[in-house]
């Protein structure tokens, strides 16, 4: 079964675009395209393997030695899903945030708890503005399809799907909603500047310990001794807040996961900061030791789209995402290879009932975990397929087909970023290799049709499909302290119901003689009507097929003509 958005991909190609804006530098709003959603299309695994599995019912088996290829496109798109409780939302509701911080970056966290830790208040939240990503996901699919009658039941089955899947993604950032701008210690002059005032704190706060040491203040135990080592742990305790904010590290070095952002200097916590560190330094002065000569430089420029590119994209930042952002991406590839056989249980004139064993091979391709909307040709894991196609035709007019089948997903092993869905947005550290188990999946449908002519059959459906949960285990070592995220994380929102409704035109042509073969084409439309699970797409798409039959071997011989009647 293809993952929906293992099914309909999308990526982008690569430099890096980010460009430092300076101190004094304005940013004006900038629409930009972003990629993968993350999450985004992770529910074309339903949806598209409904939409595969759902033409009208193949109900015939082929005769001993018939070759039937067949040419069975389909197309799909979507703009829309299904959420956890059958709501319908727009595709890049992952990557949208009415105020962007710690929610959709979570390397901003320590920075957040560093602000709230220096101003005193513990509400502060970190707001990059407003993230609007709309997307569009279409797929289309070319099986090449061949069907072998081993005996008059028994009939060897291949599928050859090449998959062209297309992304189209618009990213804006609404700068005006803004509170920080690009952390500035990527700049020279403020990362010096920025070294230097956490090396005045560290100076400052020894030579007043060092005071203190020395018996100054009415030390060991007088009340001004108190105070001085109390003014001597709130410096230090500064400076630890200020390397957690900038990213700078004791020695002068960078964070491996340098925060992205930091407060305005014309901001509220901006100004708050700076008068905090002001204090700090009066104070430390009026003990005697060295005041500090500098302060901490804080970004002028409210962040942009291209600041989001660039903390997406560059290894400083931690997230090293493969892409940079992209407006629309097509990939043509292999998808997931099918062989199978098919056994008629019955061929009457009434009735006739197919059953089949399908196994799909691991040769698609995966969507990549570090392309955040990226989305693959294939699972690219091995399935076990069981399914059962029936007609039944009890009058010339009306008829009623039906389908079904159940899908046995097995574990395979992939790298994966620990993340759910609604927060696709993970640092580099996190990709591990994890043991997926894909939860198995059903469906059925029906399809009352009418007959509209000598071999012309039109007909509505309705297909019910569900998929289980996935399992995810890790396999890689943990890195860290082990309180980031899980790998149960992976597991969020990954069942599914559809119910989809179409219909279509089928037409199969009838030989007169024993020695014909016939020849199929038909057409479909469906639209998803309902669904539920989270990462359901709300899809629409139309199907076609062309089916050709051939003599391979065991020809039967031609009947002989009658003879002429006696004069």
């Amino acid at each position: 079964m293809f993952a929906l958005l293992r099914d309909i991909a999308l990526r982008s190609g690569g430099r890096s675009v980010r460009q430092l804006k300076g101190f004094g530098g304005v940013t004006a709003r900038r629409v930009v395209p972003l990629f993968r959603t993350a999450t985004i299309l992770v529910s074309v695994t339903a949806s598209s393997a409904t939409v595969a599995s759902a033409q009208y019912p193949d109900t015939y088996v082929l005769g001993k030695g018939v070759l039937r290829v067949s040419f069975e496109p389909w197309y799909m798109n979507a703009k829309e899903r299904f959420d956890a409780g059958g709501t319908i939302e727009p595709l890049g509701t992952d990557l949208t945030r009415d105020s962007a911080g710690v929610n959709f970056f979570p390397s901003l966290e320590p920075a957040e708890r560093a602000v709230q830790s220096i101003i005193g208040d513990e509400t502060f939240r970190i707001n990059a503005g407003v993230f609007q990503t709309k997307q569009e996901a279409d797929v289309r699919r070319f099986p090449f399809n061949f069907q072998l009658g081993l005996s008059n039941r028994l009939t060897l089955s291949a599928s050859i799907p090449v998959v062209t899947t297309r992304s189209q993604v618009s990213f804006t950032v609404d700068d005006g909603s803004s509170s920080v701008g690009l952390n500035q210690v990527m700049d020279g002059t403020a990362l010096q500047a920025a070294v230097a005032l956490l090396g005045e704190l560290e100076a400052s706060a020894s030579s007043l310990e060092s005071m203190i040491a020395g018996n100054a203040f009415d030390c060991p135990s007088g009340p001004q001794c108190n105070s001085a080592r109390d003014l001597v742990t709130r410096a230090r305790a500064l400076r630890a807040d200020l390397m957690l904010l900038t990213g700078v590290l004791g020695d002068g070095s960078l964070s491996p996961h340098l925060p992205p952002f930091a407060p305005l200097g014309s901001s509220a916590s901006g100004q708050a900061i700076l008068a905090a560190i002001q204090s700090i330094s009066t104070e430390l002065q009026s003990f005697g030791a060295p005041s500090l000569t500098s302060t901490l430089p804080l970004p002028e420029a409210v962040v942009g789209a291209e600041d989001v590119n660039a903390v997406l994209t560059e290894s400083l930042y931690g997230y090293e995402a493969a892409w940079p952002l992209d407006f629309i991406k097509r990939k043509e590839k292999l998808g997931d290879l099918e062989v199978g056989l098919r056994w008629g249980l019955a061929q009457g004139s009434s009735f006739r009932a197919v059953v089949s064993t399908t196994v799909r091979l691991p040769t698609g391709v995966r969507d990549q975990p570090d392309n955040f909307v990226d989305i693959g040709t294939g699972d690219k894991q091995t399935d076990v397929q069981l399914g059962l196609e029936a007609a039944f035709e009890p009058g010339s007019v009306a008829s009623l087909a039906v389908s079904g089948y159940y899908n046995l997903q097995l574990p395979d092993k992939l790298p994966r970023r620990l993340a759910p869905h609604t927060r696709p947005i993970q640092l580099a550290v996190y990709q591990l290799g994890v043991s997926r188990n894909l939860g198995d999946a059903w469906r059925v449908g029906a399809f009352p049709a009418v007959r509209l002519a000598q071999g012309f059959t039109a007909y509505g459906s309705i297909d019910y499909f569900r998929k289980g949960g996935d399992k995810y285990s890790l396999l890689d070592p943990y890195p860290g302290d082990g309180e980031g995220p899980t790998v149960q994380d992976l597991e969020f929102e990954t069942g599914a119901e559809l119910l989809s409704v179409g219909g279509g035109i089928h037409y199969r042509s009838t030989g007169r003689s024993g020695t014909s073969l016939p020849v199929e084409a038909g057409i479909r439309y469906h639209a998803a009507f309902s669904g539920s699970g989270g990462q359901v797409l709300k899809t629409r798409g139309i199907s076609f097929y062309l089916r050709l039959h051939f003599w391979l071997f065991g020809k039967p011989a031609a009947p002989e003509a009658e003879a002429a009647p006696p004069p």
